[in-house]
């Protein structure tokens, strides 16, 4: 493992209605983590009642994702919280996912080793991509 840097940290804000229906995918989730493709950073679930954010417990959503009870870390603060839950449908719940991608640790350590340096590293937003597509 390459304890010395970082891989390209991302986040994802998946909104839906029952934990029971989005199992799968974080059935997925664990599988990329034991993989070592992805490191969970934080993992919040959050939900808005009469204005009010709140984070509550994976198990709370859905007994199933107990799993993740603990996962967060707290790297998302009091205004990343409200700024979610002020975007949420009534009645839904947020799971806020922010993770490490640890694939390409292995290619920046080889072209480094090869004498290269990295000199830039930063996040493309997709809407970007799909501007871009659209020009073409």
């Amino acid at each position: 493992m390459h304890e010395d840097r970082f891989g390209p940290v991302e986040h994802i804000v998946v909104e839906f209605t029952d934990g029971a229906t989005v199992q799968t995918g974080f059935d997925r989730l664990l599988v990329l983590a034991d993989a070592g493709l992805i490191r969970v950073l934080d993992l919040e679930f959050v939900t808005a009642e009469d204005g009010a954010a709140r984070v509550i417990p994976a198990s709370a959503v859905a007994a199933a994702l107990g799993m993740f009870d603990g996962a967060s870390s707290g790297l998302l603060d009091h205004d990343d919280i409200e700024a979610i839950a002020a975007r949420l449908t009534p009645g839904t719940t947020a799971a806020v996912l922010v993770y490490e991608d640890l694939s390409i640790l292995d290619v920046l350590a080889a072209w480094e080793s090869g004498g290269a340096t990295v000199v830039s590293e930063g996040h493309v937003d997709v809407d970007d991509i799909d501007a871009a597509l659209e020009g073409v």
